[in-house]
């Protein structure tokens, strides 16, 4: 089985590298650009795993792009692999394999769609999601599946600890799957127009600024939603940058939003709308990750972040 593998991020890497420790032969691989990398916070460089491979790799700009389409119909593979990429694949592209075109995506399909599913499922206070395996058609996410795994999201999950959980599990979907289409066995399951509920957006840095004027657990959601391998939630102090890594939620009576209220080993305490935060982990000036109490004072109590 002559197999494709078109991915650009981490869990792309995870997934290629799993596969290929696993036996299985892997023709070429297409990753982005280096110049992608200001789009993707999570890419990840391929050469020392294709080199240690022997593949061929060619890295692009677009896959749809005439160039890279007619590399693939030379190549005519079984089955092409998109593990963590974010174009969406042109028409001409999905008929060449052909046992078909397999994407990933991280949410119960077809419940929600679209763009930055990890930091969504976290804003949207889900309790549950999954990854989803799925036939690539014309459209968004919305081809046949061929297997879903269902995780929980626990309150102390964040962006961190959900990739590593879908890390995890793709490893175990992709060799057990990759086995069934190559024994012809591989099941194809229409997805249920009926339970869809929304497409998610694009989400950028900006959308990580924090406003301090709404409610505790809304910030720390936040924060959660967009620690690494995103770029972090974000906020001002002394008219400079910090970024925001990891926090830990202390509701109760309402305080000054933004202000400072504590400094101690344990954290930073921020008053907001109903409550407060401790800051825990954070980015400031030089300071690449470090904790807060390494940036604050007890001489900063009573000013205002924002």
């Amino acid at each position: 089985m002559k197999i494709v593998f078109i991915g650009g991020v981490k869990f792309s890497y995870e997934i290629l590298h799993h596969i290929l420790r696993n036996g299985w032969e892997v023709s070429t691989v297409f990753t982005y650009k280096k110049t992608k990398r200001k789009l993707y916070s999570d890419m990840k460089s391929f050469n020392q795993l294709i080199s240690k491979y022997n593949i061929k790799h060619i890295d692009v700009d677009n896959i749809n792009d005439k160039k890279n389409v007619k590399i693939l119909k030379k190549i005519q593979p079984d089955l092409i692999l998109v593990m963590g990429w974010s174009q969406l694949l042109k028409s001409e592209i999905i008929k060449i394999a052909k046992l078909g075109v397999i994407g990933s995506h991280p949410t119960e399909l077809p419940k929600f769609r679209g763009r930055a599913p990890i930091p969504w499922s976290i804003l949207k206070g889900l309790k549950k999601s999954a990854l989803t395996f799925f036939y690539i058609e014309n459209g968004i996410d919305n081809g046949d599946i061929l297997d879903q795994q269902k995780f929980e999201i626990r309150s102390n999950d964040d962006a961190t600890t959900i990739y590593k959980k879908i890390i995890s599990i793709g490893k175990k979907m992709i060799l057990k799957n990759l086995k069934l289409i190559e024994n012809g066995k591989a099941k194809r399951k229409k997805q249920d127009e009926k339970k869809f509920i929304e497409n998610w957006g694009k989400r950028t840095p900006e959308d990580g600024k924090i406003f301090w004027e709404k409610n505790s657990k809304t910030i720390h959601n936040l924060i959660r939603a967009s620690t690494n391998p995103y770029p972090g939630a974000f906020t001002f102090f002394d008219r400079k940058k910090l970024v925001i890594w990891k926090s830990k939620l202390c509701e109760g009576k309402n305080f000054e939003s933004g202000k400072i209220l504590d400094v101690t080993s344990r954290g930073v305490k921020i008053g907001t709308k109903n409550g407060s935060l401790i800051l825990k982990t954070v980015s400031f000036g030089r300071f690449k990750e470090v904790s807060a109490s390494q940036i604050f004072t007890k001489n900063d109590i009573g000013k205002i972040l924002g």
